[in-house]
């Protein structure tokens, strides 16, 4: 498998960190806690000033390399530690969000009455790494 230039910057990014840190902001209940709804998926904030294009670009590459299996992103995380996710609570996206929920508390039978951040992480598979070395 040929990696593009994207793919293969990801996988680099990846190996060559602690944690690669990704999210979902989605809308909760705080009267139905099994009510979620996903606002925006696979999310990578490099700059709390991100535009909503720059993440759904980033969010794109990552689900298709998901979907290729060259990485794994895991959103079920035992533990994970709060000030490597800070970017994303300071987020613009997140800020915007969160005020979405704002005004629609004032809607009667408005139920997302909670924004949140659903932390997860990236790994790369085996795969990944067998391409990622192929490509070098």
């Amino acid at each position: 498998m040929e990696l593009s230039p994207e793919q293969k910057a990801l996988i680099a990014d990846v190996k060559n960190c602690k944690r690669y840190c990704v999210a979902k902001f989605e809308l909760r209940s705080s009267r139905e806690s099994d009510l979620i709804s996903t606002a925006l998926d696979f999310v990578r904030i490099k700059d709390i000033h991100d535009t909503m294009e720059a993440v759904k670009s980033r969010g794109a590459l990552l689900r298709e390399m998901c979907e290729e299996g060259l990485i794994q992103v895991c959103f079920h995380l035992p533990v994970s530690a709060r000030s490597d996710y800070q970017i994303y609570y300071d987020s613009d996206l997140f800020a915007q969000l969160c005020g979405l929920v704002e005004e629609g508390r004032g809607k009667p039978g408005f139920l997302f009455d909670t924004a949140a951040v659903k932390r997860g992480v990236v790994t790369v598979t085996q795969k990944g790494r067998a391409a990622y070395l192929a490509a070098e």
